[in-house]
């Protein structure tokens, strides 16, 4: 065991650092820089002198090896920087988003394993009939469209065709707990929905083939009850390679869940991304990234 987390620290610091370097330079080479965006806005068109003044307050004038050098020894002390364009410190300004993120994968982990459950167990128990076509031709649409794109459509249909659109207002889970879940259902149940369609099939596969096992004949010529051969000696065989992959299908949540805060416009780590390119604080964006890569690698 200790082996295996020295590897895997040995693996995410390389990677980390090649990832900071690519986005560092990347982000540079943009036209425009936080300097510029805050002193520049539609009804302000600041002179050259306070910009450059600006930036020399925040380091945007040293030479970019400096600066470089400068954001690789904050990182290495586990220190993300100061946004300049929030006026606050990096973490500061994740941190309330990273629990509305979380909130949403979550939500989505719930919604996967509910529909993913009974739809894969009963494929299974009734292969080839048209429940399992049904079941089969679903999945495949839920893996074949993005989730982002989805989420559109659906938005249109709702706003335009049914006249409902979802809260605009965000509210905690403490806060208000109705509100919130109102606020998540929409963008939970499609997240969700991609998610189990990957499950059901992965769910129907492994019970194919465990219903196939001497164990489970064996069970079915005690004269067991349908339920207990189904739930105690299939079901739960078939769903550990599903435990297992648990782990992995949040991290997959956590990246879709970013996606689709910038389409129904949740104050989350997506939408809060975004904000800082348009801002171009690369400060920001280089913190926040990083942070997501460690949660992938570690997760």
């Amino acid at each position: 065991m200790q082996g295996y987390i020295v590897r895997r620290i040995l693996l995410i610091i390389p990677t980390l650092f090649m990832l900071g370097t690519i986005l560092f330079f990347m982000f540079q080479a943009m036209p425009g820089d936080v300097a510029s965006t805050l002193l520049a806005g539609p009804e302000s068109a600041a002179a050259p002198e306070a910009v450059e003044k600006l930036r020399g307050e925040l380091g945007l004038n040293d030479p970019l090896f400096v600066q470089y050098v400068r954001w690789l020894g904050n990182m290495a002390r586990g220190d993300l920087g100061y946004s300049a364009y929030f006026n606050q410190s990096v973490w500061d300004a994740i941190r309330p988003k990273i629990d509305v993120t979380v909130t949403l994968a979550l939500l989505g982990v719930i919604v996967a394993l509910v529909l993913a459950l009974p739809a894969g167990v009963f494929s299974a128990l009734y292969r080839g009939s048209t429940f399992d076509q049904y079941v089969r031709a679903i999945s495949a649409v839920g893996m074949a469209v993005p989730a982002f794109w989805l989420g559109i459509i659906i938005l249109l249909f709702l706003s335009r065709i049914v006249g409902w659109a979802p809260p605009a207002q965000h509210f905690g889970l403490i806060e208000d707990p109705v509100a919130s879940l109102q606020r998540f259902m929409l963008p939970a149940l499609i997240l969700g929905f991609r998610s189990a369609a990957v499950i059901s099939r992965m769910i129907r596969s492994m019970m194919l083939e465990v219903l196939n096992e001497d164990y489970v004949r064996t069970a079915w010529s005690k004269g067991l009850q349908p339920r207990v051969v189904i739930v105690k000696h299939a079901l739960r065989n078939a769903l550990l390679p599903v435990v297992t992959m648990l782990g992995m299908l949040f991290a997959s949540l956590i990246d879709g869940a970013v996606v689709l805060e910038t389409v129904f416009n949740l104050p989350g780590v997506g939408l809060h991304l975004i904000e800082s390119v348009r801002g171009r604080d690369a400060t920001m964006v280089l913190g926040m990234v990083l942070l997501i890569g460690v949660f992938m690698m570690v997760w």
